[in-house]
């Protein structure tokens, strides 16, 4: 159990109960703020390197603490409802402790040992050097010496009464440490592994379980000039919490070569389910803590609570009718609840419904924000929060893709299958960096069709990169649909016009299926899987010319009736397989010229439209990568379910947040080998790498600080909702009861 590690310092961790105000902060994750906090101590002056390479080994487990009682007022910031550790803060506040400190002593049988303790100053100790680190205060240490003459020989040894382990560290930094028992009465415990309870990781994807290693800068070995107040750009604030968390990021893996670094955004505090019976048994037990001499020390007559969505606020009352104390379970901004903010937006980031939320808590017998409510805190910070990720998703692909030429791939996706839809969102992907960089959606309008509408969204996403954003693009691929070229061809005739070879193989299989159902065309069967991957074979190894493709698709029809060199066409003369043996060609239900199939299949291969959209794909342009985002975009918006138009444009805008976030993301590399947190979902039925979606919490956080006022963003959003007001005040979601 972690303990302060200053010599005779009683706090420890799970002393909350007997000293609520006392918190152990772990170590900064710098070396020369942990050789500052050590030097503050002035109990480590003769060990220091050693002692800060083992507390920095050390952060994964936080075995090594520092408890609140050695910080000034002025070495904490108010974030938020909660304290926090400046960077910069530095132990100040020491009290004399009248205990042996760790010695290491080398004495000869003669020699004549140092009479009783004595009092001096440990700066007396420090080398008037440059490269000395300066303490802020002075103090006193109590130095223990040995008084009776014994033999001694060179050990190194822990006097501290309440030390339970005694670690050597050896040169190798990646060494693991190894305890030694030093008498019957201290007993050498392993060192718990204390794993962080987030579910999430923090940058990037890594295992379940594994080892942790780290690239150590040389300059941390190194003595440095010392600095009162450095700079630490990547100091993680310690947070002044109860729970004395691990809160550094080590579970994660670093490269040294690529910097990767953890978000930034701050991390939600924890929450607890607490029944009502419990928590009226605590209150129970407090006394009055009405503000008179001498305390009032009646127990408490009524509690009194209001519940406000998930927030319950209690007042105590005690038998002397002193209003005793009023107490929220949540933090709270003016008369809004941060709670149910939060709820509001996890609801939305999670892809949920209300409706689905409010069954669980009412199942569940949990009190839940009202349905008005919900929707307000939608509007008003939840829609601001996702529009201000995605104008800053936006201006980084400013900076970036829209600066260069590109080829960008394009495909609509509806809200339902079939002729009932009425929405499309249409998406553009570059097909380079497999990002999306601009979606629309439109809503089926009067006298309008699906094709219609995947045709005005092209057009209108076009525009509004060509003329708005300035960006040359050289290449669209599309799928095949007669107004998507006639657009093409009419007001896009500059930008070369591909079409999908995926979209192709698909047309071309249905129109062999159904050719496979004429009369004495079963064979066709057979031969619907090579000719479609002929097709995608023929355009992927063309070179980009169109006369290479088209002949290459047109030697399917000899190869089928057995026939594998082709003098008739020019560009492409043989086929490129092996030779088939002579129990493959028996075996081969070849369609020879007089098989009645052979016509059916040469009027679907020489098809004149198919011919001319072939040549669009010489380039092998393909959307396939759209899949992934498709996928996306269904786990925050499902089909089959109305939603309004802002509350569409928010879940795509967190779909394509989560698709570039993740599309270019680089595995984690433990000992050469990539590893991955892997899952099993039902609909795959095999394992897959789960999905890290750290930029929901930014977002969430986000929009707390502008309900804060700590972030403002002009939100110009769709709203097409029945609920409307223009008061500012919220409407009613609470109600009083009595215990």
């Amino acid at each position: 159990m972690p303990k302060c590690i200053l010599n005779g310092c009683p706090y420890r961790t799970g002393q909350k109960l007997k000293f609520p105000d006392i918190v152990l902060h772990p170590f900064p994750k710098s070396m020369e703020m942990i050789r500052n906090w050590l030097l503050q101590t002035g109990q480590h002056a003769e060990d220091v390197e050693s002692l800060s390479q083992r507390i920095y080994q050390g952060l994964k487990t936080s075995n090594f603490r520092m408890c609140s009682k050695h910080f000034t007022q002025d070495c904490y910031m108010q974030v938020g409802s909660r304290k926090c550790l400046k960077p910069n803060a530095v132990p100040t506040v020491f009290e004399s402790y009248n205990v042996p400190v760790t010695t290491f002593l080398t004495v000869t049988p003669s020699a004549t040992l140092i009479p009783s303790s004595k009092r001096k100053r440990v700066e007396d100790e420090q080398a008037s050097t440059s490269s000395a680190i300066v303490r802020i205060v002075s103090r006193l240490a109590t130095v223990g010496s040995q008084t009776a003459h014994v033999n001694m020989v060179n050990v190194s040894c822990m006097t501290c009464r309440n030390s339970r382990n005694c670690s050597t560290q050896t040169k190798k930094i990646l060494s693991k440490e190894t305890s030694t028992q030093t008498d019957d009465e201290y007993v050498a415990e392993e060192v718990a592994q204390v794993r962080k309870d987030h579910l999430y990781p923090v940058s990037f994807c890594t295992p379940s379980r594994s080892k942790t290693f780290r690239n150590l800068n040389k300059s941390f070995t190194q003595s440095s000039p010392a600095v009162i107040e450095p700079k630490y750009p990547s100091f993680d604030v310690q947070e002044l919490s109860s729970s004395g968390e691990n809160t550094s990021d080590s579970d994660t893996y670093q490269n040294h070569e690529e910097n990767i670094s953890a978000s930034t955004f701050k991390k939600s505090p924890k929450k607890f389910i607490i029944y009502e019976e419990k928590l009226d048994a605590l209150l129970n037990i407090v006394r009055c803590q009405h503000n008179i001499e001498p305390p009032c020390q009646a127990p408490i007559d009524d509690i009194r609570k209001i519940v406000d969505g998930s927030m319950v606020s209690v007042k105590l009352c005690c038998l002397a009718g002193h209003e005793s104390l009023v107490w929220n379970s949540q933090p709270t901004f003016g008369n809004t609840s941060i709670g149910n903010l939060e709820i509001a937006g996890s609801v939305i980031l999670c892809g949920a419904t209300y409706q689905k939320m409010c069954d669980i808590f009412k199942l569940l017998n949990i009190p839940f924000i009202s349905h008005s409510i919900f929707y307000k805190y939608q509007k008003n910070y939840v829609f601001p929060a996702i529009d201000y990720q995605w104008k800053k998703e936006k201006e980084d692909l400013r900076k970036t893709l829209f600066l260069k030429p590109m080829v960008l791939a394009g495909d609509g996706q509806f809200d339902s299958p079939g002729h009932s839809a009425k929405i499309c969102t249409y998406t553009m992907m570059d097909i380079i960096s497999k990002k999306i960089v601009h979606f629309d959606i439109q809503q089926l309008g009067f006298g309008n069709t699906s094709s219609g509408m995947e045709a005005e969204a092209l057009e209108k996403s076009l525009t509004t990169l060509i003329e708005k954003e300035k960006v040359e693009v050289v290449i669209v691929a599309t799928d095949g649909q007669p107004k998507i070229k006639s657009l093409m061809k009419t007001k896009f005739n500059k930008i070369d016009h591909q079409f999908d070879v995926w979209h192709l193989c698909k047309r071309l299989q249905e129109k062999l299926l159904e050719a496979s159902k004429k009369r004495k065309c079963k064979d066709i069967l057979n031969w619907i899987s090579a000719i479609t991957n002929h097709l995608w074979w023929s355009s992927q190894t063309c070179n980009q010319n169109v006369k290479i493709l088209l002949d290459k698709w047109k030697s399917v029809l000899f190869h089928i009736a057995n026939r594998h060199s082709f003098g008739s066409l020019k560009y492409y003369k043989n086929c490129q397989h092996r030779r088939l043996s002579p129990q493959g060609k028996k075996d081969a239900r070849w369609i020879v010229a007089n098989h009645p199939a052979h016509s059916v299949l040469a009027e679907i291969i020489h098809d004149k439209r198919f011919l001319v959209d072939l040549q669009h794909a010489e380039k092998f342009c393909q959307t396939v990568d759209l899949e992934n985002f498709r996928s996306k975009v269904l786990r925050f918006k499902p089909k089959r379910l109305s939603f309004r138009m802002d509350s569409m444009i928010a879940q795509t805008i967190l779909a394509v947040l989560s698709h570039n976030r993740t599309v270019q993301r680089k595995q984690a590399l433990v000992f050469g080998e990539k590893h991955r947190k892997i899952v099993f979902p039902n609909r795959k039925k095999q394992w897959v790498a789960e999905v890290v979606d750290d930029h929901l919490f930014e977002i969430l956080h986000d929009s707390v600080k502008m309900l804060t006022g700590q972030l403002h963003h002009d939100y110009t959003g769709q709203l097409h909702h029945d609920w409307s007001s223009t008061s500012n005040e919220m409407p009613n979601n609470s109600y009083c009861e009595r215990a």
